[in-house]
This record gives structure tokens, C-alpha cells and sequence, in this order.
């Protein structure tokens, strides 16, 4: 049954307190049709200060604990910022008859192309040179053995969606043989398809591109690691949660893997004595694969116009809704 409009601005909390700047930026590009309220800061205190008159929620980098639920009596929607939901509780909102939706593909050419920044920064040890540049010294020792071109290197994607796709279009330029594989199995496409596990054995460069769940959760574990080809390279894009960080930590320190490159990891931000800071040969982002201006055009257009045409009572496309 289609739902009566709402005819006034619709009342959209942002769980990010943002800086002034950039709320000005949202609120440019979402337009005058919402209310967008952001909390003082992102203590549990100001999340809480700004929730019961929520009926929208945006969902980026704060999750949802099912217990807030209790506190937003007007909630009709939960929107996520880009495409990962593991934020949301899902099953808790939906029992209250909560829509959950989504911003699938619109910020995968960002991540893609840090993707691939971060397998070139791997293989060429981009960070090293520039670590030793700064102290005072110059060509790195036994880089001549070390350094590796992307170019012609067999790369394996683990999860094959609008990113995964995006990160196989850019190899071509480098004349990578690209191998995927996917829960969805195989399809029509030009880079080859493989079990996991052969996968795993076959290439010189692992990029992950999974959302994160309970069966995808440490599914690099020590023993998947070991499996590895030694001297590989591991990247992260996608949930920290799917890497075990004291097994790659681990794996990095006993040289069996190359290097890893992570824009995300188990906790965020990542703690000052996380294992992975500590481990050599890696790249570290800081969960910023979709931090572009281009990209916050494309995520709050999107997500300001699914809940525009919520408050007046129009549908949502439905590959922006969550089911279970």
C-alpha cells in the first residue's frame, strides 16, 4: 500500500557529527527538502540527544546498537552511507517494520581506484622510499630483489560485485591476469573464475571485496594465510573483520607475505597498540576508500533522494532495499 506523504521537512539524523564545513556540504547537496540533524559530537550522549525525533537515519561509520531502537519511536527509515550494512541491526529494525536501504555501487569507482593505489604502493614500496627519503637516506637495500611491478601480475578478487568489477577494469591497463571468485559463482565475464582455495594458491596479489558477516568473518585466518603464495601481497578495502590482524601480523613478520595494504581494519579507529601497526611492509589507510569529493556528491545525492521520495510516499528502487 503506497504510504501518505509527508508534507513538511523530513527529520534525517546523520550518526557522524561532521565539522561545519562539511555539514554545509550535505546540506547543499541533499537540498531544502530534508531536515538533516547532526549530533554535537559522537558520544553516546549526543547520539541520543538527537535520536527520538529521528524518522530517517544515516548510517557511516557509528553503528546502530539494536537497543537504540528503543529510543526512536518515529523511525521509518535506515538509510547506510555507502553499501556495507554490517552497521545496521537488520533483523531487530525490521521486526519493527523499519525499511533498510542502501547506496549499492556509488562509491565504487573511489574505492577502486584506492584499490589499485594500494597495490601499486605494495609492489613498488611507494611508503618505504618516502619513509626513507624523509630520514636523510636513499634507495632502499635489495630493492632491485624486492620490488615488483604490477604490471603482468596475476591478482585473485575475493567478491566480485560493482567494486570488484571496477578493480578488474583497471587491471586491464596493467595487463594483470585477474581471477575472482564470488558466493554468486561464475559469470559472464572476461577474468576467470576459481574456487577459493585455488585461488588463494594461484595468485601473486589478494584483493578482498566482501561485506562482512559471520560466515565471511576471519575468513583470512593463519591457515588461509599460510596457503598463500609466499612473497604475496594482500589488500583490504572492504571490512577489517575479514582479515585475522595477529595471523597477517604474523604472516608479515616471518616474511611469508610480501606486504598488505588496509583501509579498514577489525576496530576503527585503529588503536595505538593494534598488532598491524607493528607489522613491516604496510600500507595503512585510514578507512578512506570512499573519502572523495566526487564520491560524497555521488552517496549524498543518492541517499538524500531515496529519502525524499520515502517522505512523499514514493518507492524505493528495490536493489537499494535490504532484506534478509
Amino acid at each position: 500500500m503506497k504510504k501518505a506523504p509527508i508534507m513538511r521537512p523530513f527529520n534525517v539524523v546523520l550518526l557522524e557529527s561532521f565539522n561545519p564545513e562539511m555539514q554545509e556540504k550535505i546540506r547543499t547537496l541533499a537540498g531544502n527538502k530534508l531536515n538533516l540533524i547532526f549530533p554535537k559530537d559522537s558520544s553516546q550522549t549526543s547520539l541520543m540527544a538527537v535520536l527520538d525525533e529521528a524518522e530517517a537515519v544515516v548510517v557511516r561509520a557509528i553503528k546502530i546498537q539494536p537497543q537504540w531502537l528503543e529510543n526512536m519511536p518515529k523511525l521509518k527509515i535506515i538509510h547506510q552511507w555507502g553499501t556495507g550494512t554490517d552497521g545496521i541491526p537488520i533483523a531487530e529494525a525490521q521486526k519493527r517494520g523499519i525499511i533498510i536501504a542502501r547506496s549499492p555501487g556509488r562509491n565504487a569507482p573511489s574505492v577502486a581506484d584506492l584499490t589499485i593505489g594500494l597495490m601499486l604502493a605494495c609492489r613498488r614500496r611507494i611508503c618505504v622510499a618516502d619513509a626513507r627519503i624523509r630520514q636523510g637516506l636513499w634507495l632502499e637495500p635489495n630493492l632491485y630483489d624486492i620490488g615488483r611491478d604490477l604490471t603482468g601480475a596475476r591478482v585473485g578478487l575475493v567478491g566480485f560485485g560493482a567494486i570488484g568489477q571496477l578493480v578488474a577494469k583497471r587491471l586491464t591497463g596493467f595487463d594483470c591476469e585477474v581471477f575472482y571468485t564470488q558466493r554468486k559463482g561464475r559469470i559472464d565475464h572476461p577474468a576467470t573464475f576459481l574456487p577459493l582455495d585455488e585461488l588463494v594458491k594461484k595468485v601473486d596479489i589478494i584483493s578482498l571485496h566482501l561485506p562482512l558477516s559471520p560466515e565471511t568473518r576471519h575468513l583470512f585466518d593463519a591457515a588461509r594465510l599460510a596457503e598463500m603464495r609466499k612473497n604475496a601481497v594482500i589488500i583490504n578495502t572492504s571490512r577489517g573483520g575479514l582479515i585475522d590482524e595477529a595471523a597477517l601480523s604474523t604472516a608479515l613478520h616471518s616474511g611469508h607475505l610480501a606486504s598488505a595494504g588496509l583501509d579498514v581494519f577489525s576496530s576503527e579507529p585503529l588503536a595505538q597498540d593494534a598488532v598491524i601497526r607493528q607489522a613491516p611492509n604496510t600500507v595503512l589507510t585510514t578507512h578512506c576508500g570512499g573519502g572523495t569529493a566526487d564520491n560524497l556528491a555521488r552517496l549524498v545525492t543518492h541517499w538524500s533522494e531515496n529519502m525524499r521520495l520515502f517522505a512523499e510516499g514514493q518507492p524505493l528502487n528495490p536493489a537499494d532495499i535490504v532484506t534478509l
